[in-house]
């Protein structure tokens, strides 16, 4: 596989991935809907980098999977922890998110590094983190200022032991 600057493609994939995180970031202020598909399109490039990562000649290795976990963290825990961030609630409901939010982000970051520490590859032990970031941004404009409910719920997920096996 061809190396530019020391990366590899499937490690600019998956920078390609942490710059649409980036972006949801910066544009949750403004457009829910932006971020949104900034985190969709994030999945895409991580789609496509795992892809290429068990494809390519040069296979997977250590840098590969943990800077793809590092940019996994921001597209898909960080950036959706902020998104719920900005949903306008008051009252016992503003807390309810924000320690939602808190849920949502431990239970990402630990399913991610448990899954680079992880010796069965075929299988994953939890709701992997970008499905469980697509789901949250896509029902978070349905439940409205209820968006805590499905953030709790995608973090026991993805903290669970949960065995999906990889398609």
């Amino acid at each position: 596989m061809r190396q530019f600057h020391g990366l590899q493609l499937k490690d600019w994939l998956s920078l390609c991935n942490a710059a649409c995180g980036v972006g949801a970031i910066f544009a949750a202020a403004q457009s829910y809907a932006i971020a949104a598909i900034l985190v969709c399109v994030a999945a895409v490039f991580d789609y496509f980098d795992g892809k290429v990562a068990r494809g390519g000649a040069e296979g997977e290795n250590e840098f590969g999977k943990h800077l793809d976990s590092l940019c996994d963290s921001v597209s898909f825990v960080v950036a959706p922890t902020i998104m719920l961030l900005y949903v306008p609630v008051i009252g016992w409901i503003a807390l309810a998110t924000a320690a939602a939010a808190l849920l949502y982000a431990f239970a990402g970051v630990v399913r991610l590094a448990r899954y680079n520490l992880q010796d069965e590859k075929r299988i994953y032990a939890g709701l992997p983190v970008p499905i469980a970031a697509v789901l949250l941004v896509v029902a978070m404009p349905f439940a409205k200022e209820f968006a805590f409910v499905p953030a709790i719920a995608l973090g026991v997920l993805m903290a669970s032991h949960l065995r999906i096996r990889k398609l």
